[in-house]
């Protein structure tokens, strides 16, 4: 009994190990892009975070000028600084009609941070009409 393959079985074995190498290869970029977006993902939602609050301060600030004081502002633009909140850019426009003795007041609040295409880039619109009647 001769213990060499025959030649055709020799060629079969390369490919066979070539396929192997070409499906691991295939699987460890696989694993190293998960890496990737697991390592981005809780930095992506804490962006998220902050806008939402941002967005969120930004319609509560201008319904209270609305409201309370009367002022309606047609855009204010502004950065945050407080903690959690700092470096969330904001931008309140303000809408008003008259209706009799009271107002109805249109407010939009959008919040941004980070570059725009950037990988911490988030932003948040939220909006809000409110009145003042008696």
């Amino acid at each position: 009994m001769n213990p060499r393959l025959p030649e055709a079985a020799r060629g079969i074995a390369l490919i066979n190990a070539l396929f192997i190498l070409v499906v691991l290869a295939m699987l460890g970029a696989f694993m190293a892009s998960m890496s990737t977006v697991q390592q981005a993902t809780p930095g992506q939602s804490a962006s998220g975070t902050r806008v939402y609050h941002g967005a969120k301060t930004g319609l509560e600030w201008g319904i209270q000028r609305a409201v309370a004081q009367g002022l309606c502002d047609a855009s204010t633009s502004f950065t945050l600084a407080e903690q959690g909140l700092n470096g969330v850019a904001l931008t309140v426009t303000c809408a008003s009609t008259a209706h009799g003795t009271s107002s109805v007041y249109y407010l939009t609040s959008k919040a941004t941070v980070g570059g725009l295409g950037g990988p911490t880039y988030a932003e948040r619109r939220m909006e809000a009409t409110v009145s003042n009647l008696p």
